[in-house]
Protein backbone atom coordinates (compact mmCIF):
# COMPACT_ATOMS: atom_id res chain seq x y z
CA UNK A 1 0.00 0.00 0.00
CA UNK A 2 2.91 2.19 0.51
CA UNK A 3 4.13 4.22 -2.33
CA UNK A 4 5.85 7.37 -3.68
CA UNK A 5 3.91 10.01 -4.75
CA UNK A 6 4.99 9.82 -8.02
CA UNK A 7 4.12 6.43 -8.30
CA UNK A 8 0.46 6.24 -6.93
CA UNK A 9 -1.95 5.27 -9.98
CA UNK A 10 -4.39 7.97 -10.87
CA UNK A 11 -7.58 6.57 -10.66
CA UNK A 12 -10.06 7.63 -13.71
CA UNK A 13 -13.39 6.35 -12.66
CA UNK A 14 -17.10 7.38 -13.74
CA UNK A 15 -18.42 9.84 -11.34
CA UNK A 16 -19.67 7.99 -8.16
CA UNK A 17 -21.95 10.47 -7.09
CA UNK A 18 -27.15 32.47 17.09
CA UNK A 19 -26.64 32.08 20.41
CA UNK A 20 -27.70 29.12 22.13
CA UNK A 21 -28.32 27.94 25.15
CA UNK A 22 -27.28 24.68 26.63
CA UNK A 23 -29.93 22.67 27.72
CA UNK A 24 -30.80 19.15 27.71
CA UNK A 25 -31.80 17.82 24.63
CA UNK A 26 -35.31 15.59 24.28
CA UNK A 27 -33.72 12.21 23.71
CA UNK A 28 -35.42 9.83 21.54
CA UNK A 29 -34.38 6.22 22.06
CA UNK A 30 -32.94 4.72 19.01
CA UNK A 31 -33.55 1.02 18.05
CA UNK A 32 -30.78 -1.84 18.75
CA UNK A 33 -29.10 -2.98 15.64
CA UNK A 34 -27.10 -5.57 13.55
CA UNK A 35 -23.62 -5.06 13.76
CA UNK A 36 -21.68 -2.85 10.80
CA UNK A 37 -22.31 -4.57 7.41
CA UNK A 38 -21.78 -8.74 6.99
CA UNK A 39 -19.04 -9.03 9.22
CA UNK A 40 -18.98 -10.64 12.51
CA UNK A 41 -18.55 -8.09 15.67
CA UNK A 42 -17.57 -9.47 19.05
CA UNK A 43 -17.96 -8.60 22.38
CA UNK A 44 -14.99 -6.67 23.99
CA UNK A 45 -14.75 -4.61 27.28
CA UNK A 46 -11.55 -3.03 26.37
CA UNK A 47 -8.52 -1.68 24.57
CA UNK A 48 -5.30 -2.37 26.31
CA UNK A 49 -3.30 0.75 26.25
CA UNK A 50 -0.11 0.65 28.53
CA UNK A 51 -0.13 4.35 29.75
CA UNK A 52 3.27 3.74 31.64
CA UNK A 53 5.03 2.59 28.31
CA UNK A 54 3.67 5.99 26.90
CA UNK A 55 0.50 4.27 24.91
CA UNK A 56 -1.90 6.40 24.07
CA UNK A 57 -5.47 7.03 22.35
CA UNK A 58 -6.58 9.49 20.23
CA UNK A 59 -10.78 9.22 19.20
CA UNK A 60 -11.96 9.75 16.05
CA UNK A 61 -15.64 11.09 15.66
CA UNK A 62 -17.09 10.33 12.17
CA UNK A 63 -19.55 11.94 10.80
CA UNK A 64 -22.59 12.01 13.51
CA UNK A 65 -25.48 14.01 10.94
CA UNK A 66 -27.75 11.02 10.71
CA UNK A 67 -27.29 10.79 15.39
CA UNK A 68 -28.05 14.56 15.67
CA UNK A 69 -30.81 14.47 13.13
CA UNK A 70 -32.82 11.06 13.73
CA UNK A 71 -30.79 9.63 17.12
CA UNK A 72 -29.39 11.99 19.26
CA UNK A 73 -29.32 9.11 22.14
CA UNK A 74 -26.82 7.67 19.75
CA UNK A 75 -24.25 10.44 19.36
CA UNK A 76 -24.45 10.88 23.39
CA UNK A 77 -23.73 7.01 24.17
CA UNK A 78 -20.17 7.74 21.75
CA UNK A 79 -19.55 10.90 23.61
CA UNK A 80 -20.34 9.75 27.10
CA UNK A 81 -18.40 6.04 26.37
CA UNK A 82 -14.91 8.87 25.45
CA UNK A 83 -15.74 10.54 28.59
CA UNK A 84 -15.78 7.89 30.88
CA UNK A 85 -12.77 5.92 28.99
CA UNK A 86 -10.08 8.96 29.42
CA UNK A 87 -8.35 7.38 31.92
CA UNK A 88 -8.31 3.54 30.61
CA UNK A 89 -7.45 4.54 27.10
CA UNK A 90 -4.93 7.26 27.66
CA UNK A 91 -7.73 9.13 25.76
CA UNK A 92 -5.66 12.06 24.41
CA UNK A 93 -7.33 13.96 22.44
CA UNK A 94 -10.55 14.02 20.55
CA UNK A 95 -11.41 14.83 16.64
CA UNK A 96 -14.55 15.11 15.38
CA UNK A 97 -14.11 14.45 10.97
CA UNK A 98 -16.74 17.15 10.37
CA UNK A 99 -20.40 16.68 9.23
CA UNK A 100 -21.93 17.44 12.72
CA UNK A 101 -25.40 17.92 11.87
CA UNK A 102 -27.60 16.66 8.96
CA UNK A 103 -29.88 19.60 7.73
CA UNK A 104 -28.15 22.23 9.52
CA UNK A 105 -31.20 23.01 11.98
CA UNK A 106 -31.57 24.58 15.75
CA UNK A 107 -32.42 21.81 16.77
CA UNK A 108 -29.76 19.61 15.75
CA UNK A 109 -27.07 22.04 16.89
CA UNK A 110 -28.51 21.77 20.16
CA UNK A 111 -28.16 18.14 19.89
CA UNK A 112 -24.78 18.39 19.03
CA UNK A 113 -24.20 20.87 21.43
CA UNK A 114 -25.30 18.74 24.37
CA UNK A 115 -23.11 15.85 23.15
CA UNK A 116 -19.60 17.21 22.72
CA UNK A 117 -20.51 19.54 25.51
CA UNK A 118 -19.77 16.05 27.65
CA UNK A 119 -16.37 16.49 26.58
CA UNK A 120 -15.41 20.35 27.71
CA UNK A 121 -13.33 20.59 30.27
CA UNK A 122 -12.56 16.65 30.33
CA UNK A 123 -10.45 15.94 27.36
CA UNK A 124 -9.51 18.09 24.60
CA UNK A 125 -10.90 17.94 21.26
CA UNK A 126 -11.24 19.44 17.98
CA UNK A 127 -13.95 19.76 15.32
CA UNK A 128 -14.65 21.43 11.76
CA UNK A 129 -17.04 21.70 9.52
CA UNK A 130 -17.90 18.84 6.89
CA UNK A 131 -20.42 20.55 4.02
CA UNK A 132 -23.62 19.69 5.79
CA UNK A 133 -22.29 22.01 8.63
CA UNK A 134 -22.37 25.08 6.06
CA UNK A 135 -25.21 26.79 4.47
CA UNK A 136 -27.08 25.68 1.22
CA UNK A 137 -26.81 28.29 -1.22
CA UNK A 138 -29.65 30.28 -2.74
CA UNK A 139 -30.63 27.56 -5.18
CA UNK A 140 -30.33 25.06 -2.66
CA UNK A 141 -27.88 22.61 -4.72
CA UNK A 142 -24.59 23.12 -2.63
CA UNK A 143 -23.03 24.19 -0.11
CA UNK A 144 -21.41 27.96 0.61
CA UNK A 145 -18.37 28.71 3.26
CA UNK A 146 -21.05 29.94 5.93
CA UNK A 147 -20.85 29.03 8.97
CA UNK A 148 -23.00 30.89 11.27
CA UNK A 149 -24.45 27.89 13.00
CA UNK A 150 -21.66 26.13 13.40
CA UNK A 151 -19.78 29.26 14.93
CA UNK A 152 -22.38 30.03 17.74
CA UNK A 153 -21.81 26.64 19.03
CA UNK A 154 -18.50 26.32 18.64
CA UNK A 155 -17.00 29.57 18.39
CA UNK A 156 -13.15 30.18 19.31
CA UNK A 157 -14.02 31.47 22.39
CA UNK A 158 -15.63 27.88 23.74
CA UNK A 159 -11.88 26.33 23.06
CA UNK A 160 -10.08 29.08 24.13
CA UNK A 161 -9.48 27.48 27.81
CA UNK A 162 -9.21 23.98 26.53
CA UNK A 163 -5.69 22.98 26.79
CA UNK A 164 -3.36 22.83 24.11
CA UNK A 165 -5.74 24.94 21.92
CA UNK A 166 -3.47 26.71 19.33
CA UNK A 167 -5.47 29.23 17.62
CA UNK A 168 -7.92 29.69 14.11
CA UNK A 169 -7.66 31.35 10.94
CA UNK A 170 -9.37 34.43 10.94
CA UNK A 171 -12.21 35.54 13.15
CA UNK A 172 -13.99 31.96 13.13
CA UNK A 173 -13.09 28.63 13.73
CA UNK A 174 -13.58 26.82 10.79
CA UNK A 175 -10.20 26.57 10.23
CA UNK A 176 -8.36 25.44 13.75
CA UNK A 177 -5.38 23.88 15.37
CA UNK A 178 -4.70 22.54 18.54
CA UNK A 179 -1.52 20.97 20.57
CA UNK A 180 -0.83 17.92 22.93
CA UNK A 181 1.73 15.98 24.15
CA UNK A 182 1.70 12.07 25.15
CA UNK A 183 4.17 9.22 25.14
CA UNK A 184 7.60 11.46 24.67
CA UNK A 185 6.09 13.17 21.88
CA UNK A 186 4.53 16.78 21.02
CA UNK A 187 1.80 17.06 18.74
CA UNK A 188 -0.18 19.37 16.48
CA UNK A 189 -3.45 18.80 15.79
CA UNK A 190 -5.01 20.62 12.65
CA UNK A 191 -8.14 20.41 11.36
CA UNK A 192 -9.08 22.06 7.76
CA UNK A 193 -12.61 22.61 6.74
CA UNK A 194 -15.06 20.88 3.56
CA UNK A 195 -12.78 21.75 0.62
CA UNK A 196 -10.24 23.68 1.70
CA UNK A 197 -9.67 26.73 -0.80
CA UNK A 198 -5.74 27.24 -1.99
CA UNK A 199 -5.71 30.33 1.20
CA UNK A 200 -6.54 27.94 3.55
CA UNK A 201 -3.99 25.39 2.59
CA UNK A 202 -1.47 28.57 2.65
CA UNK A 203 -2.56 29.15 6.12
CA UNK A 204 -2.42 25.45 7.55
CA UNK A 205 1.44 25.22 5.62
CA UNK A 206 2.53 28.41 7.62
CA UNK A 207 1.54 27.19 11.00
CA UNK A 208 3.20 23.45 10.27
CA UNK A 209 6.16 25.33 8.97
CA UNK A 210 5.97 27.10 12.48
CA UNK A 211 5.65 24.11 13.97
CA UNK A 212 8.32 21.83 12.61
CA UNK A 213 9.10 19.65 15.82
CA UNK A 214 5.94 18.28 16.16
CA UNK A 215 3.85 15.37 14.49
CA UNK A 216 1.29 16.82 12.60
CA UNK A 217 -2.27 14.97 12.60
CA UNK A 218 -4.28 16.72 9.97
CA UNK A 219 -7.95 16.51 9.86
CA UNK A 220 -10.53 17.48 7.09
CA UNK A 221 -13.98 16.62 5.96
CA UNK A 222 -13.42 15.26 2.57
CA UNK A 223 -10.34 13.69 1.45
CA UNK A 224 -10.07 9.62 0.99
CA UNK A 225 -12.25 7.87 -1.17
CA UNK A 226 -13.28 4.25 -0.30
CA UNK A 227 -11.21 2.56 -2.92
CA UNK A 228 -8.26 3.22 -0.84
CA UNK A 229 -7.16 6.12 -3.00
CA UNK A 230 -7.21 10.13 -2.47
CA UNK A 231 -10.68 11.70 -3.67
CA UNK A 232 -10.11 13.20 -7.33
CA UNK A 233 -11.82 14.59 -10.18
CA UNK A 234 -15.06 12.15 -11.13
CA UNK A 235 -15.59 10.83 -7.79
CA UNK A 236 -19.15 11.16 -6.40
CA UNK A 237 -18.10 13.18 -3.10
CA UNK A 238 -16.11 15.64 -4.54
CA UNK A 239 -15.93 19.14 -3.02
CA UNK A 240 -16.26 19.99 -6.64
CA UNK A 241 -19.52 19.99 -6.78
CA UNK A 242 -19.91 22.54 -4.47
CA UNK A 243 -16.88 24.59 -6.24
CA UNK A 244 -14.63 24.22 -8.05
CA UNK A 245 -12.17 26.74 -5.66
CA UNK A 246 -12.62 23.76 -3.09
CA UNK A 247 -9.63 21.35 -3.10
CA UNK A 248 -10.01 17.77 -3.24
CA UNK A 249 -8.02 14.92 -1.31
CA UNK A 250 -5.66 14.45 -4.42
CA UNK A 251 -5.01 17.77 -4.05
CA UNK A 252 -4.58 18.78 -0.64
CA UNK A 253 -2.12 16.05 -1.00
CA UNK A 254 -0.33 17.68 -3.75
CA UNK A 255 -0.44 21.34 -2.73
CA UNK A 256 -0.34 20.08 1.10
CA UNK A 257 0.59 17.40 2.75
CA UNK A 258 3.38 15.76 0.46
CA UNK A 259 5.44 18.86 1.07
CA UNK A 260 5.88 18.60 4.52
CA UNK A 261 8.14 15.80 6.48
CA UNK A 262 5.88 15.89 10.04
CA UNK A 263 2.49 15.49 8.24
CA UNK A 264 2.62 11.83 9.37
CA UNK A 265 -1.21 11.13 9.42
CA UNK A 266 -4.88 12.36 7.75
CA UNK A 267 -7.69 11.66 8.78
CA UNK A 268 -11.51 12.00 6.95
CA UNK A 269 -14.82 11.25 6.50
CA UNK A 270 -17.55 11.97 3.98
CA UNK A 271 -17.69 9.16 1.89
CA UNK A 272 -20.19 6.91 1.92
CA UNK A 273 -20.26 4.04 0.16
CA UNK A 274 -17.92 1.46 1.99
CA UNK A 275 -17.31 3.88 4.22
CA UNK A 276 -13.87 3.30 4.88
CA UNK A 277 -10.08 2.99 3.06
CA UNK A 278 -6.67 4.17 3.87
CA UNK A 279 -3.69 4.92 1.69
CA UNK A 280 -0.10 5.12 2.61
CA UNK A 281 2.38 7.80 0.71
CA UNK A 282 5.72 8.85 1.08
CA UNK A 283 5.80 12.50 0.73
CA UNK A 284 8.61 14.72 -0.92
CA UNK A 285 11.15 14.14 2.36
CA UNK A 286 10.55 10.27 2.38
CA UNK A 287 8.40 10.70 5.53
CA UNK A 288 5.34 8.11 5.67
CA UNK A 289 2.19 9.44 5.51
CA UNK A 290 -0.57 7.18 6.58
CA UNK A 291 -4.23 8.66 5.21
CA UNK A 292 -7.64 7.32 6.31
CA UNK A 293 -11.45 7.45 6.04
CA UNK A 294 -14.04 6.41 8.34
CA UNK A 295 -17.71 7.47 7.48
CA UNK A 296 -20.51 4.90 8.86
CA UNK A 297 -23.44 7.40 8.25
CA UNK A 298 -24.87 5.11 5.87
CA UNK A 299 -25.42 2.22 8.26
CA UNK A 300 -28.30 1.77 10.97
CA UNK A 301 -29.44 3.97 12.69
CA UNK A 302 -27.02 6.57 11.14
CA UNK A 303 -24.20 4.67 12.02
CA UNK A 304 -24.81 2.12 14.87
CA UNK A 305 -22.55 4.07 16.70
CA UNK A 306 -19.21 3.12 15.48
CA UNK A 307 -15.93 5.39 15.98
CA UNK A 308 -12.48 4.76 15.05
CA UNK A 309 -9.94 4.65 18.42
CA UNK A 310 -6.54 5.13 16.90
CA UNK A 311 -3.84 3.69 20.04
CA UNK A 312 -0.30 4.85 19.61
CA UNK A 313 2.77 2.33 20.82
CA UNK A 314 5.85 4.76 20.34
CA UNK A 315 7.98 1.58 21.81
CA UNK A 316 7.51 0.17 18.53
CA UNK A 317 6.23 2.82 16.27
CA UNK A 318 3.36 1.48 15.64
CA UNK A 319 -0.76 2.63 15.53
CA UNK A 320 -3.22 0.33 16.35
CA UNK A 321 -6.55 1.13 14.68
CA UNK A 322 -9.80 -0.33 15.93
CA UNK A 323 -13.34 0.85 15.37
CA UNK A 324 -16.28 0.60 18.52
CA UNK A 325 -19.41 1.10 19.33
CA UNK A 326 -20.67 2.16 22.72
CA UNK A 327 -24.17 1.86 21.19
CA UNK A 328 -23.39 -2.15 20.82
CA UNK A 329 -20.61 -2.48 22.97
CA UNK A 330 -18.80 -4.40 20.13
CA UNK A 331 -15.28 -4.38 18.46
CA UNK A 332 -15.56 -4.81 14.51
CA UNK A 333 -13.50 -6.86 13.40
CA UNK A 334 -13.11 -6.85 9.42
CA UNK A 335 -9.58 -6.35 8.24
CA UNK A 336 -10.72 -2.88 6.98
CA UNK A 337 -11.82 -1.62 10.87
CA UNK A 338 -9.30 -3.36 12.85
CA UNK A 339 -5.61 -3.02 11.42
CA UNK A 340 -1.81 -1.76 12.50
CA UNK A 341 0.25 0.55 10.61
CA UNK A 342 4.13 1.31 10.95
CA UNK A 343 4.86 4.73 12.47
CA UNK A 344 7.82 6.66 11.16
CA UNK A 345 10.97 5.75 11.92
CA UNK A 346 11.83 9.27 13.57
CA UNK A 347 8.20 9.21 15.45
Amino acid sequence: MLAHPSQVPVRRSLPRVFAFFRSAAVLVVAALTPALGAEPARDTAVLPVDAARGEFTVVLLPDTQRYAKHHPAMFLSQTRWIRENVAALAIRFVIHLGDIVDDNTDAEWRVADEAMGLLDGVVPYTVLPGNHDFEKSEDGQRRVKLAPKYNAVFPPRRFRHQPGYGGHRGVTNENNYSFFSAGGRNFLVLALEFGPSDEVLEWAAGIVRQHADKQVLLATHAYMYDDDTRLGPGDDYSPHKSDLKYNDGEQIWEKFVRRHSNICIVVSGHVKGEGVGRLSSRGDHGNVVHQMLSDYQHLPSGGDGWLRLLKFVPAGKKLVVRTYSPWLQKFHDHPRQSFELELNQNF
